[in-house]
């Protein structure tokens, strides 16, 4: 997606205000277990865009991380507990944050967007948008 329009996100409370300024270089739709139960929903989608890309505008104090597994921290608000951001330490250029979180098109390439750990995906829920799916990532 070559039109890419600067995108505003918040947590659910708005302590935390962030913006992107660039399109995510991938997107994807985790199924494992820990990103189930982290949000509390079928799946969670991540979009990653390079460091320089996000900007956290508001809030920054009112961001705790947990590290999820070794290497991987979670960012959420500490208010509202909204997951935002995760850094990965061994890839310190890229920033995941949650699209569901902003007001605009994370600008991916349609060719990027996947399923993940589909194999780890509840049984009752049937994936049937015709986006390539993978038992891991």
């Amino acid at each position: 997606m070559s039109d890419f329009q600067t995108n505003e996100g918040r947590c659910q409370c708005g302590a935390v205000r962030y913006r992107v300024t660039g399109p995510a270089e991938d997107l994807y739709h985790c199924h494992c277990s820990m990103c189930r139960r982290l949000h509390g929903a079928l799946f969670a989608t991540y979009a990653i865009v390079a460091r320089g890309h996000l900007a956290i505008e508001a809030g920054a104090a009112d961001i705790v991380t947990f590290e999820s597994s070794p290497g991987v921290q979670r960012r959420r608000c500490r208010t509202c507990g909204c997951q935002l951001f995760i850094d990965v330490d061994r890839k310190p250029g890229l920033v995941w944050y949650s699209p569901a979180t902003a007001e605009g098109h994370p600008g991916h390439a349609p060719e990027v967007e996947r399923h993940i750990f589909v194999g780890s995906k509840v049984s009752w829920y049937e994936i049937a948008d015709g986006l390539p799916q993978f038992d891991e990532s």
